[in-house]
């Protein structure tokens, strides 16, 4: 039997850092239910949006993917 993965909703994370005491931290702005049909393109320019809004320097933009697993 072969293993197939439909795709599942996913996630959009605006990464984002500060220097608080001379140390640099990192944040991690999450935004949930994504569809899991938006193109890159599309998680792209919603999160360079997003990224706009910040207050802090935007380090990074990532779309995590999720799957379920079946044994058709």
């Amino acid at each position: 039997m072969a293993i197939v993965s439909p795709p599942q909703a996913g996630r959009l994370t605006i990464n984002v850092s500060e220097v608080v005491n001379g140390k640099e931290v990192s944040h991690a702005r999450n935004f949930a239910g994504l569809k899991a049909s938006a193109s890159d393109q599309d998680v792209f320019d919603a999160g360079a949006a997003l990224a706009g809004l910040q207050k802090l320097t935007v380090v990074g933009i990532t779309r995590t993917s999720a799957a379920d697993l079946a044994n058709e």
